[in-house]
């Protein structure tokens, strides 16, 4: 009996060391990580970290980081930051967010209120990511007054089996609301999101310090986007060179398309010129459909720029993760 406590106490004396170097090195990491970044000219503070959960987790607590990238004008602050791991499951941990977040981008600040939100990743030894799983009860977005409120949020985004850069993507929430419409859930509010996307490089834990990837090639299988009346519906592919201008061809079908511009005219986001322009020619494209109410025509992206149908849009937007 004498020999089998020895037994225990070693082991647990051994279990305590290894876990007190896990810990050690852990939070080794983090620190190197925040100087390295400062070393790179970013805003990159905390208040405090802690590592705990002995025996058998490795529980990570960031009290007020502080994040600014000056290249690409991200910044991101939020009260704390939570990174749950088990000590003998390396390459997956869950990451819970705080109720409140602020992040900015070129200037523009952008709040972000959440119930439930957290996520889990999945890595390689090298920190290349496997998957990605998100979910949040209740996701708020406020800037300047454009407010948009989901609901069921679920996200996913897994490397295909077999590619290094390739990624599938799904997206969704059961309820959306915006100024103009109250959040209910079922058929009649949603969105929902899925594709597959190539990117110029893998994604790993190092993505968020850069260079970070950039798309190839984006295969849209669905993106749809419903609230009150209005139905949007986007599929297909387009090609992204190194400048993220997109090349190829999609499908675009709408019900209930004006009322979507006029919220775009009459918030400012869609100038009075080019809504006219589109309500006329949308308009008779969806008299030669047989529904007034309903266009479905070909989005097409070529040379930079953007038509739909026969009527053209204007330059395309650059596709780049900044």
């Amino acid at each position: 009996m004498k020999r089998y406590l020895l037994v225990l106490i070693g082991a647990a004396v051994l279990w305590g060391a290894y876990w007190g170097v896990q810990a050690h090195g852990l939070r080794g990491e983090i620190r190197d990580w925040f100087d390295a970044r400062r070393a790179e000219g970013w805003v990159a503070e905390y208040d405090a970290l802690r590592v705990r959960g002995f025996p058998s987790r490795l529980d990570v607590t960031i009290t007020q980081p502080r994040l600014a990238d000056p290249e690409s004008g991200l910044s991101w602050e939020a009260p704390f930051l939570q990174i749950l791991g088990l000590s003998y499951k390396p390459g997956h941990v869950i990451v819970a967010f705080p109720d409140r977040q602020v992040f900015g981008s070129g200037g523009t600040t952008h709040e972000v209120t959440s119930d439930g939100l957290r996520a889990s990743l999945v890595t390689e030894a090298d920190g290349t990511l496997l998957r990605l799983n998100a979910e949040a009860e209740t996701l708020n977005i406020t800037r300047d007054g454009a407010d948009i409120a989901l609901a069921a949020v679920l996200a996913n985004f897994h490397r295909i089996a077999g590619q290094d850069t390739g990624y599938r993507l799904a997206l969704g929430a059961g309820a959306v609301a915006t100024p103009q419409g109250a959040l209910s859930r079922g058929r009649s509010n949603g969105l929902d999101i899925e594709g597959r996307f190539v990117f110029d490089r893998p994604w790993t834990l190092g993505s968020l310090a850069g260079p970070r990837p950039q798309p190839a090639s984006i295969d849209l299988a669905k993106a749809e986007y419903r609230l009150n009346d209005l139905d949007l519906q986007l599929a297909g592919r387009v090609e992204i060179d190194s400048l993220g201008r997109p090349d190829g061809r999609m499908t675009l079908r709408a019900e209930n398309w004006r009322s979507l511009l006029d919220s775009a005219r009459d918030s400012g986001d869609l100038p009075e010129a080019l809504a006219e322009t589109l309500i006329r020619g949308l308009t008779l494209a969806a008299g030669l459909n047989g529904r007034q109410d309903t266009i479905d025509l070909p989005l097409t992206l070529s040379g930079g720029e953007v038509s739909l149908g026969i009527i053209p849009l204007g330059e395309a937007p650059r596709i780049r993760l900044p």
